[in-house]
């Protein structure tokens, strides 16, 4: 309300009365409602319509299968295989260092990457047990021939340690990206398993020789959002190790889940999607839609392998093996007669290649949020019922905003990289694609 507004009422007795009113509706806006409508969001996913484009379960199945996950087994591995109860940690390691050197499997590996730290996550090693590490990792290193599927996606390995203190010094975490996937993932919990979370200060990354790069990022929170900050392989020459003793004060001690993601041959430059006009796209669509005006940009971010939950006060899809664009726009409600509301109107955008090579994004799931008042039911509900008919209109503007990088297929495969793909920043920042050439 604007001050010669609330003077005109002050000395109107009729609208002193109003005046009373708009106070008693910004107390119940603001005041104690029920905590549970305040922030409450809903989310749903969208129906497919005739003739819609959509990933087929083959194309689905080739773009999701790029990340992996586990938690280390550490101590728990003579209870898989007991006749290791009698063997120390020293002995595991160079029994399953020599199983692996004569056998290169997948399972092995992992086995090694455990054995490995059983040893360095219970503190700094001696000059005996650090060489013994240092040979096992070097078995990891040495060219391999495992493959999944049709591809072997640029397929040897890319690891990792990350120290608690600078200069490596302290208990560290070995972190092994062996063949086949773009991402391995680490969350909090694993973090926390090895009393690491918040605690990394140093860090070095590696590869095989025949490996063609790749890199580390360290995110401030769990589920890869908030800082990051990005360590690659050393540029022409990943087999030689890029060291990192001080992270840098932006994320020393901060970080709660961490990438290894690998890079392949073919890969066009990293593309912050912003950069394409998908920012200015949905602003202008959100601009033009009655009854609501913008209150700030759009944050153009990711959602990657969301678990939920499906409602509450911030609701995700829960959709674990997907990676989504994930699209905020702030925006202020008119209410007539009342109090304008703030809210969100959010997107979740699935990228594919189809079997074809081409590039195709949509709109999967799409939801909002709205800030508590004794209107928020209402309007949350008018925003649900009302996003459904802009989805059409976000889609064909997706599609121009992707264009151009579509233009450059046939691709085999696209990732994402977080923000602006810069060597540090925040995921609110954008997000960045990277398309790889058949």
């Amino acid at each position: 309300m604007k001050k010669q507004e609330m003077e005109r009422m002050l000395m109107d007795p009729e609208g002193l009365k109003k005046l009373s009113e708009r106070a008693l509706a910004l107390k119940q806006k603001y005041g104690e409602t029920d905590s549970r409508a305040q922030f409450t969001s809903k989310i749903r996913r969208v129906e497919p319509v005739p003739h819609e484009i959509r990933p087929t379960t083959e194309e689905i199945r080739a773009n999701d299968l790029d990340h992996f996950e586990r938690r280390a087994v550490l101590g728990s591995v003579e209870r898989f295989l007991p006749d290791l109860a009698t063997k120390g940690p020293k002995e595991t390691l160079s029994l399953f260092a020599s199983r692996c050197k004569d056998s290169p499997s997948f399972n092995n590996q992992l086995l090694v990457e455990d054995a490995i730290n059983r040893l360095t996550t219970q503190g700094e090693l001696d000059d005996q047990t650090e060489k013994l590490v240092t040979d096992a990792i070097k078995v990891l290193g040495a060219e391999k021939a495992v493959k999944r599927g049709k591809t072997d996606r640029e397929s040897d390995s890319i690891w990792t340690r990350l120290y608690q203190h600078s200069d490596y010094r302290g208990r560290s975490y070995f972190i092994n990206h062996g063949p086949g996937w773009v991402y391995r993932r680490v969350r909090v919990g694993s973090l926390n398993g090895v009393s690491l979370n918040d605690a990394i200060s140093s860090l070095y990354v590696d590869a095989s020789a025949t490996e063609v790069g790749g890199q580390v990022l360290l995110f401030q929170h769990d589920r890869f959002i908030g800082r990051y900050a990005t360590f690659p392989t050393t540029a022409g020459a990943p087999s030689t190790a890029a060291l990192t003793p001080y992270v840098g004060g932006f994320i020393n001690d901060r970080t709660s889940s961490v990438l290894v993601v690998r890079s392949s041959t073919n890969e066009l430059p990293p593309i912050p999607l912003n950069s394409l006009g998908l920012r200015d796209e949905i602003a202008d669509f959100a601009g033009s839609v009655p009854g609501i005006s913008l209150r700030g940009d759009p944050i153009v971010t990711w959602d990657m392998w969301p678990e939920g939950p499906t409602s509450g006060s911030d609701p995700h899809p829960n959709e674990p093996d997907r990676r989504y664009v994930y699209v905020r726009v702030p925006v202020e409600v008119d209410v007539p007669h009342w109090w304008d509301y703030d809210a969100d109107i959010r997107y979740w955008i699935y990228l594919f290649v189809d079997a074809a090579g081409t590039l195709h994004a949509f709109v999967d799931y799409y939801g909002a949020w709205v800030e508590g008042g004794v209107k928020h039911d209402s309007i949350l509900d008018r925003i649900m019922d009302a996003l459904p008919g802009t989805v059409g209109d976000v889609n064909a503007r997706l599609t121009d905003a992707l264009s151009i990088a579509a233009a450059f297929g046939p691709y085999e495969r696209q990732y994402f990289l977080p923000g602006t793909a810069a060597a540090t920043g925040n995921t609110n920042d954008d997000v960045t694609l990277v398309l790889v050439r058949r």
